[in-house]
């Protein structure tokens, strides 16, 4: 009787409004919902990757699209003197380097694709922690965040702004971690989650300004992997996972469990697809099989994909790679 209450028009209209999981989800109802969830379902698009050339060669970029394997090389004279800091939806946050020789506190967000150039306010020269935002700045929801903290007295600084303002508005919570640097980032159900070297998780809320610890079981979960191995972060649809990833081994996957307040070990991540970076984690659903089940990872020096439980295999070397989305 499903398909006898919702005109077609009107299924496909509810239905091109849920996310990609949701749409999987509702085309198991029923035949007439499952082609109505079909017919309306938005891919996720796969990423690109972006490298420097050599450090020689300034300014000069690979853009390399590896779902028609074609490589394109680009000149960017605005990421002179800078690096990245954080990617998401396509733009990147870029931070100018002073050991370049670039002016300090100078951030901006880029878009590669279309040479877009978004000016922030300039902050005060400081050792940033960690840098983000939270949607791309056509958005009215973008919020940056700069993550610091200062020893003497001992507090977490969080900067925030917004595309357009002039100035940035700062916070100070007393710091219950001196020695700890927050250094993974990822924006989930309207908040950042922040987790430190210390393996604690702590999550800012914008609209009230709160900066929380959540009581999550860390390190009994983790145990070894988070001493030898580099953690990176990412998230899909408001559920967070966390990544181990080394040279020589096949990196974990870690998901985390609200209602148990811990981490669990995932062996598969229900078809998703993890690529990795420094700068920021992306992951994707709906790839093509042999893509599922998978992390691709970037690092200076190689890219590499690894199949969750199954062997690894290898990508020629690229330098510098971050994965970027259209």
């Amino acid at each position: 009787m499903w398909n006898m209450k919702i005109s077609s028009d009107l299924m496909q209209e509810i239905l091109s409004r849920l996310s990609l999981k949701a749409n999987i989800q509702a085309s198991t109802v029923c035949e007439t919902w499952c082609e109505a969830a079909v017919s309306v379902r938005k891919l996720q698009p796969h990423p690109w990757l972006f490298c420097p050339l050599k450090e020689s060669d300034e300014g000069n970029y690979i853009l390399f699209d590896p779902s028609r394997s074609k490589t394109y090389k680009l000149n960017f004279p605005e990421l002179d003197g800078c690096e990245f800091s954080y990617l998401k939806d396509g733009w990147l946050l870029v931070v100018t380097n002073v050991l370049k020789g670039s002016v300090p506190g100078l951030f901006f967000l880029f878009k590669p694709f279309t040479r877009e150039h978004i000016n922030l306010p300039k902050l005060k020269p400081k050792a940033v922690c960690c840098l983000a935002f939270s949607a791309a700045p056509t958005s009215s929801s973008c919020l940056v965040i700069s993550l610091n903290y200062s020893r003497t007295p001992s507090y977490t600084l969080i900067d925030t702004c917004r595309p357009g303002e002039t100035v940035w508005t700062t916070h100070r919570f007393k710091n219950m971690f001196p020695y700890r640097t927050w250094n993974n980032c990822v924006f989930s159900n309207g908040k950042f989650c922040f987790l430190n070297t210390g393996g604690d998780l702590r999550v800012f809320d914008p609209p009230r300004a709160t900066w929380n610890i959540l009581p999550v079981k860390t390190w009994s979960a983790f145990g070894q992997k988070a001493l030898t191995s580099r953690m990176l972060m990412t998230e899909h649809e408001g559920d967070i996972f966390v990544v181990f990833t080394g040279r020589y081994y096949t990196p974990s996957v870690f998901k985390l469990n609200l209602k148990r307040m811990g981490w669990e070990e995932k062996g598969e991540i229900g078809g998703l697809t993890i690529f990795a970076s420094i700068h920021a984690s992306l992951t994707r659903a709906s790839l093509s099989e042999k893509e599922r089940n998978r992390l691709y990872q970037s690092r200076k020096g190689d890219l590499s994909t690894f199949p969750l439980v199954m062997k690894k295999s290898t990508f020629p070397a690229l330098q510098g790679i971050i994965f970027l989305t259209t």
